[in-house]
């Protein structure tokens, strides 16, 4: 997945006839999926609360980068994130 999320007006998404949603507990998140194969090709923010600082607004995305036409993943840098820090 992408780290930084990206404005809406950055993203071009094809095929979303094909794509279900799912949110989990809180459906801050919208997770899409493939109704085909499974894949996650990416999320967007649903909501923020009031007080939240942090850098996503409603309607960002977050990307699978491995879905992302003529990009080879292998070729970019790797960043680790510690999930459990955050």
């Amino acid at each position: 997945m992408s780290s930084n999320y990206f404005r809406p007006s950055d993203v071009e998404v094809e095929g979303t006839e094909h794509l279900e949603l799912y949110q989990f507990g809180d459906k801050d998140v919208n997770h899409f999926f493939c109704r085909t194969c499974g894949i996650f090709p990416f999320s967007t923010v649903a909501s923020v609360p009031p007080d939240y600082q942090g850098a996503a607004r409603p309607g960002d995305y977050r990307i699978n980068l491995g879905c992302v036409h003529d990009l080879d993943v292998f070729s970019l840098a790797i960043e680790v994130i510690n999930g459990k820090a955050l």
